[in-house]
Order: C-alpha cells, then structure tokens, then sequence
C-alpha cells in the first residue's frame, strides 16, 4: 500500500480535532499506510486564542515540518507518496513542495480547508491578516494536488476570491470527515428520549463576533420562560456537552461564519431542532423547515417548536424531517474519507466533486 503522510491537527479537547485524530487514522489505515506527523507533546489548553493557541499551533506546525525535512533529509520519502493535511493553511504545504521538486521526487499533496482570509467573516480575516496572507493561500492552493471543503458553500468563497489562479476542478467537496454516532456514543450512556427533554435552547458555538452570540441575547429576551444556555460557558469537556444537548430542545445559531457547522450538527443528532439562517453553509445542509430568513421569523419558529415539542409525536411531520436530515448529513460524513482516498490515488481527477 501507499504511504499517506498525515500532517495532524493539534488533538484539542473542546474541539473535534481530538476525534479526528483517532478517527482519520483508522479510516484511512483501510487503504494506505498511514504515518501520522504530529508536533510536540504539550497540554490541550488554549492559552493564548480561541479556536487554537495562537503560539502553540506555530510551534506545533514547526516540528511537523522539521519531522518531514528529516525523512528526506535520511532518504525515508519515496516516490509515489502522498501528504494530507490535515488542515490546509499550513507553511508546511511550502515547505514540503520546495522539497518534493527540488529533490526531484514524485509525490502528491492534499489539504483539507477549514476557514482562510478568503471569508471575510473569518477570524483572521476580520484582524488583518488578508493584507499578506491572501498571497499564502494562493499559494498553497496552487502548490497541493487537490483541495478538500466540507461544502459547496466554502468551494464557491474560494471561488469567489481566488477563480482566477485556481482551478475549479482542484477542490473538491467531500463532506465533513467524522463518524457522528460512534463519537457521540463514547461520551453519553444513551442517547436522549424527546419525552425527557427540557425547556432549553442551546449556542452551540464560541463565543466570538462571527458567531453572533448577541443575536441570542436578544432573542432570550422574548422568552423568559426558557433556558437560553451558550454551551462554551456552562460545560469544560465534550462529556458535559452532549449531555447538555441531550436535554435542550433547540439549537440556535446566528453565524456570519460557518463553512459547515459541527455544533449545530452535533446538536442535531442529540435530537435538538435547529434553528438555523438561510445562509452560509447552513443553506445546502438544512432542511426549509429549520431555517429563518429574519429574526421575527426566528422567533416565531422558536416559539411554535416550544409549544408543539412535547405534543410532537415521535411519527410526527417534523421528527421525520429531523431524521431525514441527519441521514444525509451522517451519510456525506461516512462517505468523506473513502472519497478523499478515491481523489488521492487516482491524482485528483473526480471533476472538482
């Protein structure tokens, strides 16, 4: 079998980069020889940021690419191997393609795209970073074999910016990489009874601008009578966060930035009826009967699921819809490894899908 070279995420608790370390690894064992190229033993905590430490993830990155420069340095690539990011916007895609041509070897190169400058609601985009880290991304994106996005959504932001360096045909949308039930199962004892649930609605995301944590402020305010929980301050571990979608009715979100949308997928597998924009990422994923053109039709959908929920039988219209939805969303996400693999050994050529 090939070697596939995994450049990883930093396993961080409170995020799925933890799940995603044991999961890839065992998916992708099925089909390469899988060598994981991890960065410096340090502790999970965010010290200094709000999705990644800001000063650890560099030094991690840094040891990665160090740890790559050994093996060809000692003649361990070979041709015919391939490199996976396990997120693309790394100076390790630089790094690793100066050595590949320079070396004269034949290897392939992938990244997976979570968020860049290319999104202006984006992090790094609302701090400046665009200015010179456009000029990266482009890049980086030229220099891989192929780009993996979750969604539609996040192919057409980079096509929006960057069509006219890059290929539309290079990224390739293959769904967001997790076993959702598996994962959920190793944290809860039994998945939640609709009859059990409480009056809760819960924001699954961080507590950050692009997430638009006042937009639920502000529609608390018109329902006294509920819980209106931000998960980010009342639980510390993955454990006490799916326990408490297990009791919430609803997920809320309000997001300017969203290139698929975990919490909200998570909350919804836990049996919480989402209520989600008609935008974003959120747009191709959700069923019509979820989603909110305003606020005044967030808050009447708010209050008609609060009503109905418990009168809801477990046949009715809206459960069914709920479960068609998680369907397609746990089948594109079972099916993304397998596809990224597909794209991998035949050199990328799928057609952009």
């Amino acid at each position: 079998m090939r070697n596939l070279y995994v450049l990883t995420l930093e396993p961080i608790e409170q995020r799925y980069t933890k799940q995603w370390y044991h999961y890839w690894k065992k998916e992708f064992n099925k089909m390469f020889n899988v060598i994981y190229i991890d960065g410096p033993k340090f502790s999970d905590k965010i010290e200094k940021g709000k999705f990644l430490d800001i000063n650890k993830t560099n030094i991690w990155k840094a040891e990665q690419i160090k740890d790559v420069a050994e093996r060809f340095s000692f003649n361990l690539i070979k041709d015919n191997d391939i490199f996976l990011f396990m997120d693309a916007w790394h100076p390790g895609v630089t790094a690793i393609k100066y050595m590949i041509q320079l070396n004269g070897m034949h290897c392939k190169m992938y990244g997976y795209w979570h968020a860049g400058t290319y999104d202006p609601a984006d992090f790094i985009a609302q701090k400046g970073l665009g200015n010179w880290a456009s000029y990266d991304e482009i890049a980086w994106l030229k220099a891989l074999d192929g780009s993996f996005v979750a969604t539609e959504f996040h192919k057409r932001l980079i096509l929006k910016s960057y069509s006219k360096v890059i290929k539309s045909n290079k990224i390739h949308v293959v769904g967001f990489p997790m076993d959702w039930l598996a994962e959920i199962e190793k944290e809860i004892d039994i998945f939640p009874s609709r009859e059990n649930k409480e009056n809760i609605i819960v924001f699954p995301h961080r507590i950050d601008k692009e997430k638009s944590p006042e937009i639920f402020d502000k529609i608390a305010k018109y329902f006294p009578k509920y819980q209106f929980i931000k998960t980010m301050e009342v639980t510390k571990n993955k454990k006490q966060y799916y326990n408490l979608l297990c009791k919430a009715k609803i997920i809320f979100s309000a997001s300017k930035q969203e290139t698929f949308g975990i919490g909200t997928v998570e909350a919804m597998l836990l049996d919480c009826i989402p209520v989600v924009p008609n935008t974003l990422s959120y747009k191709e994923l959700y069923d019509d009967r979820f989603k909110y053109t305003s606020l005044i039709s967030a808050r009447r959908r708010i209050e008609s699921i609060m009503r109905k929920y418990s009168r809801w039988g477990k046949h009715s219209d809206i459960f069914k819809v709920l479960e068609e939805n998680k369907s397609k969303i746990v089948k594109q996400s079972l099916d993304a490894i397998p596809k990224m693999a597909r794209i991998m050994l035949n050199g990328g050529s799928n057609g952009g899908k």
